[in-house]
Formats: structure tokens, sequence, C-alpha cells
């Protein structure tokens, strides 16, 4: 089910996007002769006056056909002047413009709503959620989901009172009990010592616990969203960059498969997480689609300005040859996500934790 409402999620941001290049095209007078959400073959189709609206059975994207996208393409008389390439550059640029600036508004909206509404609390817990290696806790055998009950004598429910505990105790050997499926332990621990301040370390990260959502004012919801759209924008760019120079950011890279996979998980921490990536995922849509490179609406726009400064049209062999630079360096990228996708399936699968 979870799944089920992660495609629907997607889907919907692929729907805004192109319903972006639609309403545009339609205010500027031009043809839409189609506008799909997936790529034909049509598993759905109904044609309502001009336009045939559907879905594809390939779930990879979606599209609107605007007659008169290129310069070759036979354009009966009656319709001439509504074909995109009758239209001047700047209502050209603004309908493939349209989508990805969709896209932009939307991730901004669904980061407010979670700033206004929806933003989850945590609180620490005394569960151990990882353990340091070569740490006092590793050598003494403590383990992930072992709760802490007690430093030398000291227990408590507070992880920040056992931390304190610990702080006073660097190089010490101590008793502490924890307890581990139901059972209780002893165990002598050599207390570390951290680096920078001299205190004491155990080596133990603790676990947390929703506990509440938290909701903000609109203008300091706003303030956020507005932020987050600059930061992500940020790491987007250069994650693009590191996908050429950074073997670990090629690993990390996912398909569809492990974006959908993601944000299913993410819906179980709350609807107001799941707004977020799903905020998260419409701008990194967004700024993919505005890189300059065909096929993408980036590219699209590119060659309309250097049509615009050359003054004539550029030749359909050339389009089409730099289109297919665009189409292969995205087939290789899409089977490096896949293939990441397939190991973490076999593997340890797509893990997510608050």
């Amino acid at each position: 089910m979870l799944i089920f409402i992660a495609i629907l999620g997607i889907g919907f941001l692929i729907l805004v996007h192109e319903l972006g290049h639609f309403l545009a095209a339609k205010a500027f007078g031009m043809r839409a002769e189609k506008f799909y959400l997936g790529f034909p073959p049509a598993a759905i189709k109904k044609k309502i006056g001009e336009t045939e609206y559907g879905i594809g059975f390939i779930p990879l994207g979606g599209y609107v056909k605007i007659t008169g996208m290129t310069r070759e393409e036979k354009v009966p008389e009656d319709v001439v002047s509504r074909a995109y390439y009758s239209k001047p550059v700047w209502q050209r640029i603004i309908t493939i413009s349209a989508g990805p600036l969709m896209n932009l508004l939307l991730a901004v909206f669904l980061f407010f709503i979670f700033y206004y509404q929806a933003v989850p609390e945590y609180s620490a817990t005394t569960t151990v959620a990882k353990i340091q290696t070569d740490s006092g806790a590793e050598r003494a055998g403590i383990q992930p989901g072992d709760r802490l009950l007690a430093v030398s004598g000291v227990a408590s429910d507070d992880p920040t009172a056992l931390r304190d505990e610990l702080k006073t105790r660097p190089g010490e050997t101590v008793n502490v009990l924890t307890e581990r499926d139901g059972q209780r332990q002893n165990l002598t621990v050599t207390i570390g010592r951290q680096e920078d301040t001299g205190q004491g370390l155990l080596g133990v990260i603790f676990d947390a616990e929703r506990v509440g959502t938290m909701q903000m004012p609109v203008a300091e919801a706003s303030r956020h969203a507005i932020s987050d759209v600059g930061f992500i924008t940020g790491e987007v760019f250069s994650a693009i960059k590191n996908l050429f120079v950074s073997e670990e950011s090629r690993n990390e890279l996912s398909s569809p498969i492990g974006i959908v996979a993601v944000s299913s998980q993410t819906i179980e921490l709350g609807w107001g997480v799941y707004l977020r990536v799903l905020g998260f995922i419409s701008l990194q849509l967004a700024i993919f689609n505005m890189l300059p490179l065909l096929p993408l609406d980036g590219g699209h726009i590119l060659f309309n300005l250097i049509e615009k400064f050359k003054g004539s049209p550029i030749k359909k062999e050339v389009f089409e040859r730099v289109s297919i630079v665009g189409l292969v360096l995205f087939g290789v990228l899409f089977l490096i996500g896949i293939t990441n996708d397939v190991q973490r399936i076999m593997g340890p699968g797509f893990n997510l934790s608050p």
C-alpha cells in the first residue's frame, strides 16, 4: 500500500510538471495535441476537444505534445499560426520553463506545509542505536538494541543524565547495567576520552522516538521553506558535479525504483515528512529539467536562445546529434542508479531513520 501511495506521489509531481507546459501552451494559443502521464503505448486515453489525454504503459515520466515542436513537422495549414515554432521565442521559452517552474512552486508549498503544520519532534531514549568502532562499548559487548539502565550505580531513564555521568569518568573502568531482550546484565566498561574536551565517552549513539509535532508561525514557516530551496539547490548541484568525480557519489545514485522505495518509507514517519520528501523530489525535478542538455527543458531553452541570437534556425542534424549525447548520458546514469538499487534490494535494503 505504501509503495502504491509513493507511486501516486511521484505521478502527481510529473502531472504538475506537464500541467505547467500545457497551461502555458494554451495561454499562448498553441495547440496541445496530447497530454500524457507515462510514455506510449497508451493504457488509457480519451480525446477531449483537440487534446488527447492518456496514461502510458511506461511509467518513467510524462509529456505534452505541442504541434510544431520541430521545424520539419508537417503542420496543417489551419493550425500553422498555433504551432510552437510559429510563436515568438519568449513565448516558447516561457512554455518550456513552465514545467520546472511548477515543480519549484510546488516544492516551496510543500516545504511550507511541513514547517507550518508538521515538523516532527523527537526525544532521545536510552536504547542504543549504533556502536562506535573501537570504543569501550564495543569492547564490553554492548550491542544496538540494548537499553542502558545505569552507569556506575546512577540509574536513569534520561539519556542526558547517563551521558553527564559518563562525561565525569574519562579513562575509568565502571559498571554499566544494560537490558537486552528483557534480560539485565552488568558489564565492566572502560570509558574512553573525547579528544577535544577530555570528557568521558562510552561510544554509543542513542536512538530517538517521536514525541509529537511542532507547528511554526506563517512567517517563520515561509522563511524556512525558502531557505530549504536555496540549501537543497546547492546540494543538488554539488551532487551532480560529484557524479563525475566521485565513485562514492555514483554509488549513492538511485533510479525511480529507489526513489519510490525511500519515499514509501517516509510515509511511516508521518504525512508531514512525506510531503517534505515530495517537495525535495519536486525541486530535484525542476533543477534536473533545467540542465542545458537535450532533450531536457533546459536544452530546449538553450537552443531557442541560440536561434534568437543566431538569427536563423538550427539544423535538424545538429539538434538530433546533441539529443543523442544527452540521451546516452542519461542512459548511463539510469543504468548506474538501477544497478545500485538492485544491489540495495539484494543487500541491506533502503534503510531510513528519522
